[in-house]
């Protein structure tokens, strides 16, 4: 099934590494096949990984961007999300988690991420953080 990625005007999206920006008006992209795709809204900075969730956040991000951080980063992903797994008792986020979990493993790293965007914001709120700027419902529809 293709993938359809409206983009905003002067969005970027990074499939397989590649940064591709639209010009000034909407258009949409159909992807055919399967690639490593997110959109530019959807990266995080380093430094903005400044929490457990958000730090495995970044690192699942980078496995997707290059793939030989994904050769070298896999082991210390799957540990941090062992990690986040037990310190969240939460059987929701627990099923996020698990989730990411099986998707970092089949090397579906877009769709890892979206599954950590919930347990990021729910974590945001454990430590009273401001909300991000936009919804994670909203980021995953994008």
């Amino acid at each position: 099934m293709a993938l359809k990625l409206r983009l905003k005007p002067c969005e970027r999206v990074v499939i397989n590494g590649c940064v591709v920006q639209n010009e000034n008006r909407r258009y949409t992209l159909t992807v055919s096949n399967f690639a490593q795709i997110i959109r530019g809204s959807d990266i995080m900075q380093e430094d903005e990984a400044d929490t457990p969730v958000r730090r495995a956040y970044f690192l699942i991000q980078n496995m997707l961007l290059d793939p030989r951080a994904a050769e070298e980063q896999g082991g210390t992903v799957a540990g941090m999300m062992a990690k986040l797994y037990t310190a969240f008792l939460r059987p929701d986020m627990q099923d996020r988690i698990m989730q990411a979990m099986r998707n970092v493993s089949e090397r579906d790293y877009y769709k890892a991420l979206a599954c950590l965007r919930p347990v990021m914001a729910y974590e945001d709120g454990l430590l009273h953080r401001p909300a991000v700027t936009s919804s994670p419902e909203a980021r995953a529809e994008g």
